[in-house]
């Protein structure tokens, strides 16, 4: 399996707030291009299924580790953007204060990203706009990666997760979907592949919606 033949970069590029971060935009593209690369994977997975009639044991294995690993990816970075926000709008309360020629270095993208911040007040309502819109998202994330990897139930320290980490292949498209435990005997039903749509339709295709909303018309 070799992966899509062609990438566009329409299809990697966050339209996030603060993606303007090289750094951050390397990440995020990492991951829609693990996504494009399980797509095929569970595609492949779904109709191995069909054929033999049965679980194909060892590409199920591997697209349910990748699957995981692709999780715990998308939670870090998303964690990640979320700290800068409330870092930035911390630290654009303070007073200016000059920074070594390393620090500087080091922190150019988050130096660059609190100057304008502190020059557009306004700004602070874009970040609290993208922050709300992922935030459903990324509780849902939030909840499946503390299932996976701890495991236990979210916000309940030290309760074990129902089944953590046993996954079942989605017989729509081959995704791995999980039985996310909530606690209080309330159980999220969640694929990669659902997650990974709503991912993608917060961080490109919707910013790519909306420029098209807003491009002036032409005049008669």
């Amino acid at each position: 399996m070799s992966g899509p033949e062609f990438i566009s970069f329409d299809e990697l590029l966050w339209k996030l707030p603060l993606f303007d971060d090289l750094f951050l935009s390397m990440q995020g593209q990492n991951v829609m291009l693990i996504d494009l690369y399980l797509r095929e994977l569970e595609r492949d997975l779904l109709r191995e299924l069909v054929e033999i009639e049965r679980t194909p044991m060892p590409a199920t294995l591997i697209v349910s580790a990748l699957s995981q690993m692709w999780i715990f990816a998308v939670y870090e970075l998303l964690r990640t953007w979320r700290q800068r926000i409330r870092d930035l709008m911390r630290d654009a309360q303070k007073p200016v204060v000059p920074h070594s020629a390393h620090s500087r270095f080091a922190g150019m993208y988050y130096e660059d990203q609190l100057a304008h911040l502190r020059k557009k007040p306004t700004y602070v309502k874009e970040l609290d706009r993208a922050v709300n819109r992922m935030e459903p998202l990324f509780r849902r994330i939030e909840a499946l990666r503390m299932n996976l990897a701890k495991p236990e139930v979210p916000k309940l320290h030290g309760v074990p997760a129902m089944a953590p980490g046993y996954g079942r292949i989605d017989g729509m498209n081959g995704s791995i979907s999980w039985q996310v435990d909530l606690g209080d005997n309330v159980v999220d039903l969640v694929s990669r592949c659902s997650l990974a749509d709503q991912l993608r339709d917060l961080v490109i295709n919707t910013a790519r919606g909306a420029k098209r909303k807003t491009k002036p018309k032409r005049k008669h």
